[in-house]
């Protein structure tokens, strides 16, 4: 019996493995390297969640890596979306948190009861719209913690304005008065974390500004009124 029980053991382990194999293979021309970590199973039956890192991503392939899934899966029986695993969350958030707090520009809500990380372009519209209610944030408690993305192919000009407010004496200051005035600060050269912090936003898959990210990893691409923000604070991560 534990003979038998063994041998059904190892068949299980190898069948994995060899799924494991299939994917990474098959999936390599597309993604590149997989790592047999980032593969989990999921409740439906050959189909397995992937994690890839550049950008970092979650995707559903079938167990020998041919097909792709896209869109929502719905279970029928709860009408509800079938669940990831929730680790794409965790690891873009462990990737935010390697930023250095003394790298941001920070706007602090006096009783803080949330926090959030905004990748902003100086020059991008919605951005600008998102800052115009940044008192109001603060009223609702929440801190904003702003991180560079410049994006080039819209703004050209927009890195070189956002290393000169990273370099000012009062970065907030600074951040004030372009978004307000387009005045930009008369700074010297330093060395800013701006580029550091564009190539992290690619890596978090952000492809537009603002990009809001909370407390647990959740993306919120685009423009947010305050008091919806609250609203998905609140339904995302609780109170």
């Amino acid at each position: 019996m534990l003979k038998l029980l063994f041998i059904a053991i190892t068949l299980f382990s190898n069948i994995a493995f060899a799924d494991k194999n299939a994917i990474i293979n098959n999936l390599y021309p597309f993604f590149g390297t997989i790592d047999k970590q980032d593969i989990f199973k999921t409740p439906l039956n050959g189909i397995f969640e992937i994690i890839v890192h550049n950008p970092i991503d979650s995707l559903l392939v079938s167990e020998n890596g041919r097909y792709l899934i896209q869109g929502d899966i719905v279970d029928l029986t709860t009408r509800q979306l079938l669940p990831m695993s929730g680790k794409v969350k965790l690891i873009k958030q462990s990737l935010i948190d390697t930023i250095d707090e003394r790298d941001k520009i920070i706007y602090p809500a006096k009783n803080e009861k949330n926090i959030i990380h905004v990748f902003t372009d100086v020059d991008c519209l919605f951005c600008k719209k998102l800052h115009n209610g940044m008192k109001e944030m603060n009223d609702l408690g929440i801190t904003v913690k702003y991180l560079a993305s410049p994006l080039a192919s819209l703004h050209p000009t927009a890195q070189e304005k956002m290393e000169k407010i990273w370099c000012a004496d009062d970065p907030v200051k600074a951040m004030n008065d372009y978004k307000k005035n387009k005045i930009v600060p008369n700074s010297k050269t330093c060395n800013n974390p701006v580029a550091e912090q564009l190539a992290i936003s690619k890596k978090l898959g952000v492809n537009g500004t603002p990009a809001i990210f909370l407390e647990d990893g959740t993306h919120l691409p685009g423009y947010v009124p305050p008091a919806i923000l609250l609203q998905k604070i609140k339904t995302t991560i609780g109170e």
